[in-house]
């Protein structure tokens, strides 16, 4: 496969993505409602980019071969999953971390 080994490695990436957001979307849903309106664009950026890497990973996930172009497309989501996430962390600590104190 193309993407070096690394395949447990994205899986575990991806598996703990989809971990905290749902922890972050629990956290909206208790949220008042000004706190929901502050972040929830935010969240809606973070969730979709995880479903892009997400679709693209499954696209190559088990194919031997998987074309060039395919595994540009999934290394790019990747990378913007990743700023993303780094870019969405401040919201994660407001919104999840004070509740689990």
């Amino acid at each position: 496969m193309a993407t070096g080994g690394k395949r447990e490695e994205i899986d575990a990436k991806i598996k703990g993505w989809e971990r905290d957001l749902e922890q972050l979307r629990l956290a909206l849903a208790r949220a008042p409602e000004p706190v929901h309106a502050e972040y929830q664009a935010g969240f809606v950026e973070v969730y979709r980019a995880k479903e892009i890497v997400k679709s693209r990973w499954e696209a190559i996930r088990g194919v031997y071969r998987p074309e060039p172009v395919v595994i540009e497309r999934f290394e790019e989501a990747l990378a913007a999953m990743e700023d993303t996430w780094t870019g969405a962390r401040s919201m994660f600590t407001d919104l999840v971390k004070p509740q689990a104190a």
